[in-house]
């Protein structure tokens, strides 16, 4: 696993993610990857459509949203964000010849889930719920 996460944190260097802002990331933060071959995708604008109405729930679940094309990405969820060049990283991550591909990247930088198609919030957040980093961050909250 540790090697997963050298190879993301590696990567994501490579898109130009400075060396501050990728550390940030491990064990802090979940990460979802939204590649899109075109950011007019159906299945990519319902997908971030889906990720604003559940922004309190996003946030809940230290979950970081990447939209990645395959020259630029951005982090977050808005619909005008601020994009940075990253021929790299939409080439090192996309596995399938679909026009969308959504990742979900764990606390330890190791890939949870592997989605060719829109998916619902609701099965991403049983996804992390059922971790166990997750249960214990619901227990120690309560």
């Amino acid at each position: 696993m540790k090697l997963i996460a050298i190879t993301l944190f590696s990567i994501m260097a490579l898109g130009n993610i400075n060396a501050q802002e990728k550390d940030t990331h491990l064990w802090e933060n979940r990460l979802v990857l939204m590649l899109t071959n075109s950011k007019d995708n159906s299945d990519f604008k319902q997908q971030l459509g889906e990720f604003r109405a559940q922004e309190k729930d996003l946030e809940e679940r230290k979950i970081v949203v990447y939209q990645v094309t395959p020259k630029k990405y951005a982090t977050g969820i808005s619909d005008s964000p601020d994009w940075n060049k990253g021929d790299n990283f939409y080439e090192k991550f996309k596995r399938s010849n679909t026009n969308f591909e959504l990742i979900l990247i764990g606390l330890d930088g190791g890939t949870k889930l592997r989605k060719k198609e829109y998916t619902p919030a609701e099965e991403l957040f049983e996804k992390i719920d059922s971790m166990p980093m997750r249960r214990a961050e619901i227990e120690q909250s309560h």
